[in-house]
């Protein structure tokens, strides 16, 4: 799947890596590469009523002579939910292992829910959408909040990039805006590092070095579905999410950018489906937000910012966010504040050590907008139906939503 010198630093870095098949085609070995991963035993597979289309419904056949099991087929549109995870748990009880056949929701649901009740699970892509395939942490919807939990990497992960291909042209497009994040998101993941000595890591980054040009090279390639482009996002989606288990959390894919994106999803004048605004893909959203992270990075490197923390806005964000998720983002916040006062004796010079460091790793914005553009991706909030007054009010609130101390911090 890999190249011999990432295969190794796989087998390095983590104490076990997860099956992975990337083909043309699964559709007369289903069976046999499950058989593969997973002993004789009674499996549940998990998809929705779009994912069975797609690919579930191949699946279910393959696997029902030679496993037994159920399915179990979501209704409507599943959200991560909390309450969607109790659902498959109750669901699944008497199965032995979890068969997800999907991209982010069904991903994160059935990690979720096979951690918690320690089963294992596999993995089978219908979009190349976004890159926490096999990263061991879920994002779920809580009260509300989007919070990550920890879970697990699958057993395996099959690609058919058939499937792949056929599948909506707009999730495909949003793996692509999800990969173009490690640029923003290792500056600040360094950033913090640097001012607050919070723990860092390249082994991600070296992962991706290999594949990650070809992929940006090749944008225009994901807009007309082209097996080869569509392989390499695959390639970099994968080694985001194994490098996301090697950091021991998202770290290395989601800063300031994913922030942004999470502030104005829980606005509800932009996350409404009867407000008017269209719905919007997690990796649409990411791909203009980190340009927007990208931009204010570059101006802030070529200045000495403002290094300070500032109050809490209490009743601002009461407003926007209702008073439960105010009071945990303030007791989050109230801990980023104590390292930055703790640990930061910064100064000029320092700075500019600091900002040479960054600057070396960075994406620069030109280059973010030429590869949205390139494979016909959205580029600026209105793109995405997105108010610009409560957008930039996002970009101002992020801050106070996650202990992560990012750019965004910065003044």
């Amino acid at each position: 799947m890999f190249s011999k010198e990432t295969e190794a630093l796989l087998q390095k870095s983590l104490p076990a890596v997860p099956h992975l098949l990337c083909s043309r085609s699964l559709k007369h070995d289903i069976d046999d590469v499950v058989a593969m991963t997973l002993p004789p035993m009674r499996l549940a597979v998990i998809d929705d009523r779009h994912t069975a289309s797609a690919f579930g419904n191949q699946v279910f056949r393959a696997l029902k002579g030679r496993f037994g099991g159920i399915r179990v087929t979501l209704e409507g549109t599943p959200a991560a939910k909390g309450e969607t995870v109790e659902e498959i748990r109750r669901k699944t009880g008497q199965c032995d292992a979890l068969v997800a056949v999907g991209s982010g929701t069904i991903n994160d649901l059935c990690k979720y829910a096979s951690f918690l009740d320690n089963k294992p699970y596999i993995i089978f892509p219908t979009a190349a959408s976004m890159n926490g395939y096999l990263s061991a942490n879920a994002s779920i919807m809580v009260d509300g909040y989007k919070k990550t939990f920890a879970a697990q990497m699958p057993r395996a992960a099959f690609c058919d990039l058939s499937v792949i291909a056929a599948a909506p042209l707009r999730l495909n497009k949003s793996g692509l805006g999800d990969s173009l994040a490690r640029g923003a998101a290792q500056a600040d993941w360094l950033l913090s590092h640097l001012m607050l000595g919070t723990a860092y890591d390249e082994t991600p980054f070296t992962l991706l070095k290999p594949v990650e040009d070809g992929l940006f090279e090749n944008a225009r390639g994901i807009a007309k579905a082209d097996p080869q482009s569509l392989e390499l996002l695959m390639q970099v989606l994968w080694l985001s999410g194994l490098g996301m288990t090697i950091a021991g959390g998202s770290y290395p894919a989601s800063q300031g950018e994913h922030m942004v994106a999470h502030a104005i999803g829980m606005l509800s004048a932009c996350h409404s489906r009867e407000g008017g605004n269209p719905v919007t893909f997690h990796g649409e959203e990411i791909g203009v937000t980190t340009l927007t992270m990208a931009r204010m990075q570059e101006n802030l490197l070529k200045k000495r910012p403002v290094v300070k923390p500032i109050d809490f806005p209490d009743e601002k964000m009461a407003k926007l966010f209702g008073s439960k998720i105010t009071e945990e983002a303030k007791k989050a916040y109230k801990v980023k504040q104590e390292k930055l006062v703790s640990r930061f004796r910064g100064n000029d010079k320092e700075w500019e050590s600091i900002a040479e460091q960054i600057s070396q790793i960075i994406i620069p914005s030109a280059h973010i907008h030429a590869i949205l553009k390139a494979a016909e991706c959205p580029d600026t909030p209105e793109a995405l139906g997105w108010d610009v007054e409560t957008y930039e009010t996002s970009i101002t609130c992020a801050r106070f939503l996650r202990e992560r101390f990012t750019f965004l911090d910065l003044h």
